[in-house]
């Protein structure tokens, strides 16, 4: 029962009935798995052949630039469902690090059986639908924002649009230099905005990392 409430609890199989999620959890093979704190569940450029949910515990996801020049770190809690856009099109590979921050378990549904049970339960695939979407959309939404005038607004929206969830603690490992190219200003411009925002208590900066203990508060 403690699998059936977990399970429930998963974007992908929530609104199925109580005899639909009984005959899923008879016929599929779910595998499964405990990750200590520190230890990586699963990595950059990784492959991606199943799809895993965190079912309990907490954990970090780094993301990284394309040339690895700064990432973004923030923590993420079950239930969660690790990039499920993933798992299908045109490239078949983690693009995040995800690394236990505290005893995880994970369960993975091999690409097959996703396939069976979206073709064997309308309930399923409409999640599954509703998951992608979502992802394919948010992407889509940011890339056409317009770029704010003040410096306050760039550097904000540099720190959301890189952010996988809108609200939390989030480090930015970032150089002052490169986030004034990235934003579009000078550099002493970013550090008196930067500082300005340390004294109104949003963020912690040291040399080449930011913290912002609440995203939400920009």
């Amino acid at each position: 029962m403690d699998f059936y409430d977990k399970l429930v609890a998963t974007p992908l199989f929530q609104g199925l009935s109580n005899s639909e999620l009984m005959q899923i959890i008879g016929q599929t093979k779910f595998a499964f798995c405990t990750f200590e704190a520190q230890h990586i569940i699963r990595d950059e450029g990784e492959p991606c052949g199943s799809m895993a949910f965190l079912l309990d515990g907490s954990a970090k996801v780094m993301s990284f630039s394309d040339d690895h020049g700064y990432s973004v770190e923030e923590t993420l809690r079950a239930p969660y469902v690790i990039q499920p856009e993933r798992l299908f099109g045109l490239t078949q590979r983690y693009t995040r690090r995800f690394v236990a921050a505290s005893q995880c378990h994970i369960m993975e549904l091999g690409k097959n059986d996703v396939m069976r049970l979206s073709d064997e339960f309308i309930i399923f695939r409409i999640n599954l639908l509703n998951v992608l979407s979502t992802v394919s959309q948010k992407a889509d939404r940011n890339a056409w924002k317009p770029m704010p005038d003040d410096a306050y607004g760039r550097i904000a929206r540099f720190f959301k649009s890189h952010s996988t969830t809108p609200a939390g603690k989030k480090t930015i490992r970032i150089k002052m230099t490169r986030l004034a190219q990235e934003i579009g200003l000078g550099r002493l411009a970013v550090s008196k905005e930067l500082n300005y925002m340390k004294e109104k208590g949003l963020l912690e900066f040291s040399r080449g990392i930011i913290t912002l203990p609440a995203i939400e508060r920009l």
